[in-house]
């Protein structure tokens, strides 16, 4: 093998995932990170990628890192200082999180092992586009030509395309990086560009706007036609006439959107709805006011669900006008404030000490060309502020990534170290991939054991067990096994076993609150006559969950006779 074949194996193996991976489309019952097929699979892909490039550095002798870089290992080690607080009883449930941030900077760190140079680097923005490019193909087969009870259940009643990403938002601020990405092409590539090519961009530059509009998705709109106001100086400033052109093009693909929703049925949503950040402000003020209770070490790591439904029912006692939180609330819809809630100041500085390293990389490059770079990267950097996209999916986190190291190639030379232990490299560089293919592979099984399960209606038990991965799916496997098992107890009246349920519903509510338990113990009580701690915990899940009918009293005595909630979608864990 030459000493230049794994850069070359690195960049087909990201362009694999990028052109299929990323795609993979398998039955779930949806959610966020790994309860997504999709995700799993790319997990697959870049433990390889980085197994890649720790093992090309050691043939080329040398460390090759960037100051960027280095500040983003800096800001994930900040981040695991709250892991030690004494608050962090639940800092397990964090861990995948950290691991996710881990991974990201080792294919970062791998993709400067490959010293990609600059043909190599544009060939990683063309390789991006082409996934993007996948997406909204998939996001206009769905807009236009689908029907009802079609294969992969999207629902064309709402007919707002997501992609592979069930989310129309996510869908959105990946079509508005695409729309900068399209752009900046044009715009950049100062190369010969073949006329294939520049039909393929202005392909994007009418097709994004297109399914910006048709999506709906405020963050999406916001964050697309900020990045272009961005854009517009540098562009304005080499040529008019292109910049009238690529205007021209998104005008017209805006256009089409109009004319389409006049034709196709789907979900519309007013122009109000535009200038309205809806309930989320209510999460943004309550977690703001969280923080501000405990500055210093938060609530801790893992424990952001309950310690927030419990601040926000209290909130709501004290605050008229404050309407009911949404269940199943795991995040404030803020990256920030997440963070904050969880750990405090400290976690909250490393991210803003980042995005400052950020800024002032970007201020090395004249005003006009650091503007048209920071487009790159605000879609998803807005998004994050307003949801979180890189817990949804692999290819948004990924994707920021790759942006982020082009643009710190383009600005400054990374720095070359030299390096003469090769064992620990090459051992790490065999054992990522040896503990992650096979984890997710498994877990891709379990996943569709599970829902195989779930889609049955519960009548094959031996789904369950056959999961090969239980770690992979833990939350929604032990959910579904304890909630057989109460269904069985109920069936049969033992009575241990309903005891049994209750000490373990508590113990899952502690971490993981969620309405069908509450209301499976509820049930378990009352088949257990003691009626007064029904009642109690009852009124307490109403408290929580005041818009939930199913802890009327009429529908709790219809559940008795019907039984136990096996796993509904909208309390399930996961969903």
């Amino acid at each position: 093998m030459t000493r230049v074949s794994l850069p070359y194996l690195f960049f087909w193996c990201f362009a694999a995932w990028a052109l299929g991976g990323m795609h993979f489309f398998m039955h779930n019952p949806g959610g966020a990170g790994l309860y997504l097929p999709f995700n799993m699979v790319g997990w697959i892909f870049v433990s390889i990628l980085i197994g890649l490039g720790l093992w090309q550095l050691t043939r080329n002798r040398l460390v090759v890192w960037s100051r960027l870089h280095l500040w983003g290992w800096l800001a994930f080690m900040l981040m695991l200082v709250p892991l030690l607080y004494s608050n962090a009883e639940l800092a397990d449930r964090a861990l995948p999180r950290l691991a996710g941030l881990a991974g990201g900077l080792l294919f970062w760190f791998a993709l400067l092992q490959c010293r990609f140079d600059e043909q190599g680097r544009w060939r990683l923005l063309y390789v991006l586009l082409a996934a993007i490019s996948l997406e909204a193909v998939l996001g206009l087969v769905q807009y236009y030509l689908l029907e009802p009870g079609n294969p992969i259940g999207y629902n064309t009643n709402a007919n707002r395309p997501y992609g592979i990403f069930q989310q129309p938002n996510v869908m959105a601020s990946l079509m508005a990086t695409g729309l900068m990405l399209a752009w900046f092409l044009w715009l950049e590539d100062r190369r010969s560009l073949p006329a294939i090519r520049r039909v393929w961009l202005g392909a994007m530059l009418i097709t994004t706007p297109l399914l910006l509009v048709v999506l709906q998705s405020r963050v999406g709109l916001l964050g697309g036609l900020t990045g272009v106001l961005l854009l517009l100086p540098l562009s304005w400033q080499r040529c008019r006439r292109n910049t009238l052109v690529l205007l021209g093009l998104m005008a017209l693909g805006m256009a089409l959107a109009l004319v389409s929703m006049a034709f196709v049925e789907g979900v519309q949503r007013g122009a109000e709805v535009y200038g309205d950040p809806g309930v989320r402000k209510y999460y943004w003020q309550q977690s703001l006011a969280l923080i501000g209770q405990h500055p210093w070490t938060g609530v801790g790591y893992g424990d952001f669900e309950r310690q927030f439904m419990e601040f926000y029912a209290a909130q709501r006692e004290q605050i008229a006008g404050l309407p009911p939180m949404e269940p199943n609330l795991d995040h404030p819809h803020n990256e920030l404030l997440f963070w904050g809630v969880e750990g405090g100041l400290l976690p909250v500085l490393a991210i803003i000490g980042i995005a400052l390293a950020f800024v002032r990389l970007l201020c090395r490059a004249p005003w006009r060309r650091a503007l048209a770079l920071a487009a790159l990267v605000w879609p998803m950097a807005l998004h994050s502020q307003t949801e979180y996209p890189f817990y949804h999916s692999l290819a948004h986190w990924l994707t920021l990534l790759v942006l982020l190291y082009w643009i710190d190639q383009r600005l400054q030379p990374p720095v070359e170290t030299p390096y003469r232990h090769r064992l620990p490299a090459r051992f790490a560089a065999l054992l990522i991939p040896a503990l992650v293919v096979p984890f997710m592979a498994t877990g891709l099984q379990t996943a569709s054991a599970i829902t195989q399960y779930e889609r049955g209606g519960g009548k094959e038990p031996a789904l369950l067990q056959s999961a090969l991965n239980p770690l992979a799916w833990l939350t929604r496997l032990e959910f579904n096994a304890m909630s057989l098992r109460l269904a069985l107890a109920t069936a049969q009246q033992n009575d241990e076993a309903l005891r049994e349920y209750l000490d373990w519903g508590r113990e899952f509510v502690r971490r993981t609150p969620r309405i069908s338990v509450y209301h499976n113990m509820v049930l378990a009580l009352h088949r257990l006559e003691r009626l007064e701690d029904a009642e109690r915990l009852r009124q307490q899940a109403r408290r929580y969950y005041p818009r939930e009918t199913r802890f009327e009293r009429n529908n709790i005595q219809r559940a008795l006779s019907a039984g136990v909630a096996l796993f509904p979608a909208s309390g399930a864990p996961g969903a």
